[in-house]
């Protein structure tokens, strides 16, 4: 898809985002609704489902401190659920990987990458494979010397299938900002504005580094 057709779509799903925020302005006057109270009425996330359920919903995305060179993402993991994750970067005069199951899937994404890397699951036990955009983001934050505050959830460059369930897990868990790949804009086009203000798309690494620092 061509960055015009990119910006074409982005352009679209805020023009609907304002519409929605008009349409639900004048059921309020309309109809003498308090906006928030209807918001939260009909704004619901969708349900847990069994494989897809956080194991303990705590604040982790207002609560964890980070350094530089420290993100938090949310990703399915390998046993099928949706966790937290966080990413740590740190110099090194050679590659160092923990857990090691990560280390193929790093040196197949990042050529001649020396630093110390660290991958933590904050909700679970069980690995993930979708960290490549939070360790671009990682690095770029320990090269910048510049520390990516808790509240923003990085998602990695992917359409997402059960997109619902990864930012129902973000947001429960104390998220503010949620950057996502505009691959998922189309999944998102009827979600209504509460979900919307959370969202930040971005095009590419470029792009998503450019709005971040």
């Amino acid at each position: 898809m061509s960055e015009e057709k990119l910006d074409r779509l982005i352009e679209l799903n805020e023009k609907i985002v304002r519409q929605n925020d008009e349409i639900i302005d004048l059921l309020k006057q309309l109809n003498g609704i308090d906006k928030k109270s209807s918001c939260e009425e009909e704004v619901e996330l969708p349900q847990k489902e069994d494989k897809t359920v956080v194991k303990d919903v705590s604040e982790h995305f207002s609560t964890t401190e980070l350094s530089e060179g420290e993100v938090l993402f949310v990703a399915n993991s390998q046993d099928n659920q949706v966790d937290i994750y966080r990413l740590g970067v740190k110099e090194s005069d050679e590659l160092k990987v923990s857990p090691p199951q990560i280390e193929n899937e790093i040196r197949n994404n990042f050529d001649d990458i020396n630093y110390e890397i660290t991958l933590d699951n904050l909700t679970g036990s069980s690995l993930t494979s979708q960290f490549k955009t939070p360790l671009f983001v990682a690095i770029e934050s320990l090269n910048n010397n510049e520390v990516i505050p808790s509240d923003i959830c990085i998602l990695n460059d992917e359409s997402f299938v059960n997109l619902p369930d990864i930012l129902r897990v973000a947001i429960e868990n104390g998220a503010k900002t949620i950057y996502a790949s505009i691959k998922n804009s189309m999944a998102v086009l009827q979600a209504p504005p509460m979900i919307m203000d959370y969202l930040t798309f971005y095009k590419n690494d470029d792009d998503l580094i450019e709005k971040l620092f």
